[in-house]
């Protein structure tokens, strides 16, 4: 008797001792480029990490002049999206539409986004992204709610992204009424402040966004979108901004001087790719490193409740990605296990 009261209790406590069961995590990314083409390196990207799930842009909403709403940067594919991909459209609302919006935007959004996936087969979830705020919100939300009844809506998960800003004032900018957010950890700083600092991601303006339970605390499960982008920022004669500057090469010794970390003056006037540039012109190169990368998620993932979530990078560009070790990626994903 006394050997089976042991038994019993033996297996009780190797029943106690069990390990919860791990999150499943969906590891994503989007894809945000207005045409879709093969590409071998970002096709093996895909494969190795491996991603289960591509979140494609299909086109943004804004609107024109004369206040006319319009669909622009459509989506076009030169070759099939991936088969072994679960497909996940994505429309971009511009915020300033919401102010010109009429009852025929829903039907003429849902309809479009109808066709654009007319090729794409067992779609489950669609997001919408839109830079909400306080004052467009009611609009914004309604929107929402009266597409999920458009038949190609209806019976799928609706997504919307969060800002971090509507994160950490929610009771101001209001949750969405949608199945779960996706939180876009990045674009958390002011990239119009001159100077040295990282307006994509920085750890310390990551923290007092999300405090110690903001994350944890927000009323819809929660997909996380984490950087994979850089960017160059002018600032003329090192001051007033001017804007995002593209393929513009600041390690040519022939036109800049680096001049700290980050910044890169402009050794004369020039014109460089279409952009004039003028002596003593700043571009600040904005970047994520990996470490920075895993150090956030780690922020991040400390106060997600269990569950199981997508892992999304912005974004599938090859030559980005040429920046981030396989390993690196996996390290990150594994960290929200």
């Amino acid at each position: 008797m006394r050997l089976f009261t042991w038994l019993v209790i033996l297996i009780f406590l190797g029943m106690g001792c069990k390990q919860a069961p791990r999150n499943v995590i969906t590891p994503a990314f989007y894809y945000w480029k207005q045409t879709w083409d093969t590409n071998n390196s970002q096709q093996t990207v895909l494969e190795q990490l491996p991603a289960k799930r591509l979140y494609v842009k299909l086109f943004d909403v804004t609107t024109t002049g004369d206040n006319n709403i319009l669909p622009v940067a459509v989506l076009r594919t030169k070759a099939p999206l991936p088969k072994d991909l679960e497909i996940v459209p994505v429309v971009f609302l511009m915020n300033e539409i919401w102010a010109h919006a009429d009852s025929t935007l829903v039907t003429k959004v849902a309809e479009l986004v109808s066709q654009q996936c007319a090729n794409i087969s067992n779609i489950s979830e669609i997001q919408l992204d839109c830079d909400w705020t306080q004052t467009t919100r009611k609009a914004y939300f309604n929107f929402i709610e009266q597409i999920r009844k458009h038949p190609f809506f209806r019976h799928k998960t609706i997504s919307a992204t969060i800002r971090l800003y509507q994160l950490k004032y929610a009771a101001k900018a209001g949750v969405p009424p949608v199945d779960k957010g996706l939180l876009m950890c990045y674009n958390m700083g002011d990239m119009r402040k001159a100077g040295e600092h990282n307006s994509i991601l920085d750890l310390n303006t990551l923290q007092s966004y999300i405090g110690n339970n903001t994350i944890s605390r927000y009323s819809l499960p929660l997909d996380i979108a984490l950087p994979l982008f850089e960017w160059e920022i002018l600032f003329r004669q090192g001051l007033n901004y001017e804007g995002i500057v593209r393929n513009v090469d600041v390690l040519d010794p022939s036109v800049f001087s680096k001049t700290s970390t980050q910044l890169y003056t402009v050794k004369k006037d020039t014109v460089l790719n279409g952009y004039k540039l003028r002596q003593n012109d700043v571009i600040r190169h904005e970047f994520i490193d990996a470490t920075t990368l895993k150090q956030a998620s780690k922020l991040i993932a400390k106060q997600l409740p269990h569950g199981n979530r997508a892992v999304i990078f912005y974004h599938l560009d090859s030559l980005i990605l040429r920046n981030y070790p396989l390993n690196e990626l996996q390290e990150t994903i594994q960290i929200f296990n």
